[in-house]
């Protein structure tokens, strides 16, 4: 997709005109074009279904080689992005070499780096990859064009199944959710204008639903009769196999785990400040140590027992409301996959966020 020529200047060979290349044919030997990654000699050619790239010459010992389908779709992604006015280049690399980037697309507000993934390598490459790319505050969005097992949408990773097919010519599309039981498709183009002007959206459990949270149910004060919120849980905590199986801790067992006891006194104050009907958490006396925590009425201070709370209670189903350690409130979603979603046309006039 790039070349570099001997007076210092560089050709992307999806940017250029069908005459430009024509023209760069001609000459191409005067130029003494090499490849970046190599350095070597390459040649410009085109592909029986119009694509523009550099070849290496014959002989060249250099292991970067690129399907023909890898390079049609780092073609129409970077000129995905061009259309809407954006800076682009291909095979862009980091000075330090931690990373390099199919397609790298900068707005003054952001970078983000487009990989078509189309050779498999384990999703642990990906994640890898993702974290070099997010280190060097670079938004990594990734177009795979195969099955991964197991693999649950997440807001971190930007990941999407690439299908792309040859009809005569290359026609990648990227595989959206389903609608009356048959997946959407889109073209890689249409889909690319769409993730970089912000079109393309996580549905899933909100950011604080994987922070450690205080859980709460309904319920009456025994002695007041007032309303409050019981706490019944820790959520998102370390897992503990005995006391925290899953990251749910019930409250009547926090004392049992110091690090989260010593947690939550620290988030007191946030939370009793963002909720004042949330019961606080406390020893019993020493004599009725045995039985656990116990909550606290917020408004008459009476204690109540958290004993013999139904195993309901423990459920996400259950609960009405959680809370951060930092007063953050979120409530439980619907048992549903995540799932990213896109639909509509591209927004050519602001690119005000991406991804």
């Amino acid at each position: 997709m790039l070349a570099h020529a001997v007076d210092g200047a560089v050709y992307q060979a999806w940017a250029m005109s069908p005459a430009a290349w024509e023209d760069l044919k001609a000459d191409y030997r005067e130029r003494s074009l090499t490849a970046p990654c190599c350095g070597a000699p390459v040649v410009p050619v085109r592909s029986p279904t119009s694509w523009q790239f550099f070849r290496h010459r014959p002989n060249t010992g250099c292991d970067l080689r690129e399907s023909v389908a890898h390079i049609v779709c780092k073609s129409i992604m970077a000129r995905a992005a061009a259309r809407l006015g954006l800076e682009v280049a291909t095979e862009a690399r980091a000075d330090d070499g931690t990373w390099v980037a199919d397609v790298l697309v900068r707005h003054p507000s952001w970078t983000v780096a487009l990989e078509a993934q189309l050779s498999r390598i384990p999703l642990a490459a990906i994640e890898e990859r993702q974290e070099r790319y997010r280190e060097a505050g670079i938004r990594g969005a990734w177009l795979v064009g195969y099955d991964i097992a197991r693999l649950e949408a997440r807001r971190d990773l930007p990941l999407f199944r690439l299908e792309v097919k040859r009809t005569g010519r290359f026609e990648p599309a990227v595989i959206g959710p389903a609608t009356d039981g048959t997946p959407a498709r889109t073209y890689l183009g249409p889909f690319a204008e769409a993730l970089l002007t912000g079109r393309v959206r996580f549905e899933g459990p909100p950011p604080q639903a994987s922070m450690p949270s205080v859980a709460t149910v309904p319920s009456v004060c025994w002695k007041c009769r007032r309303d409050i919120d019981l706490a019944v849980a820790l959520v998102n905590v370390p897992a503990h196999a005995m006391f925290a199986p899953h990251g749910v801790l019930p409250a009547r067992d926090l004392g049992k785990l110091p690090g989260i006891l010593a947690a939550y006194r620290d988030a007191i104050p946030a939370l009793h400040g963002a909720c004042g009907s949330l019961t606080p958490l406390r020893r019993p006396p020493p004599a009725r140590l045995a039985l656990g925590m116990r909550a606290h009425c917020p408004w008459c201070d009476v204690p109540i027992s958290l004993q013999g709370l139904p195993e309901t209670s423990l459920r996400p189903g259950r609960w009405l409301r959680c809370w951060t350690l930092a007063g953050e409130a979120w409530t439980p979603p619907e048992p549903r996959a995540s799932r990213w979603t896109w639909s509509g046309s591209a927004d050519l006039g602001g690119h005000r966020r991406a991804i």
